[in-house]
């Protein structure tokens, strides 16, 4: 990965090199306290430890870095980039590859998630937003009774959104149960009912809707 480069005599030559411009005591401070671990993909890792990392930041600004670049060019013959990351050893950035490979198909799988699923998603969180606009909306919200009322209202909101979703997305069982229950927390924060309370209202609610409607 690092192919035939010493790369703790080349960062030296980097170190010395920056010596030769104008007074830079933050920079010269962050470059010889940074380690370098490892070339990958014409890429030289910096690694620092966990109490220094702020002094990362003097070496990756537009001009630090092009600067750093240009000096390991003339030193090497190659054109590498930086990256600084936390850590202290080759090893320490193979997992910080792997946890952030990890991280990537995390948000890979959220977006094809939210595709597959885009349908039920826009009903569920247009509830949150009208849920929200409804709790703005409430005058004198320190009575018992105007957050009872606010109740009131949020359970029809509640009980379409939640037929119209499973309607749209039948098979996503998982979906539906966790924004009806997010559903139940955020109106046990609007009125400070508790969430077990709210559930049980809505459960009511729907079996009552359920016999008007059949």
């Amino acid at each position: 990965m690092s192919d035939d480069l010493d790369l703790v005599a080349l960062w030296q030559k980097v170190n010395a090199e920056l010596h030769k411009g104008d007074i830079d005591r933050s920079l010269w401070e962050a470059a010889q306290t940074a380690l370098p671990l490892a070339v990958d993909n014409e890429v030289l890792i910096l690694g620092f430890k966990p109490g220094d990392m702020r002094l990362g930041g003097y070496l990756t600004t537009p001009a630090k870095r092009t600067q750093i670049v240009g000096i390991i060019q003339r030193l090497c013959g190659r054109r590498l980039d930086i990256q600084v990351i936390e850590g202290q050893s080759a090893d320490d950035w193979e997992k910080y590859k792997q946890r952030h490979e990890a991280q990537a198909d995390q948000t890979l799988e959220r977006a094809h998630f939210r595709t597959q699923h885009k349908g039920a998603l826009a009903v569920w969180e247009g509830l949150a937003a009208d849920l929200h606009k409804l709790f703005t909306e409430t005058q004198q919200r320190r009575f018992a009774e105007q957050l009872a009322r606010l109740l009131i209202r949020a359970l029809p909101l509640l009980a379409e959104a939640e037929e119209k979703a499973r309607e749209m997305e039948p098979e996503a069982e998982q979906l539906h149960f966790t924004h009806l229950n997010r559903s139940f927390d955020k109106l046990s924060t609007y009125t400070d009912i508790p969430a077990p309370i709210v559930a049980l209202e809505y459960m009511r609610y729907r079996s009552s809707r359920q016999k008007r409607q059949g």
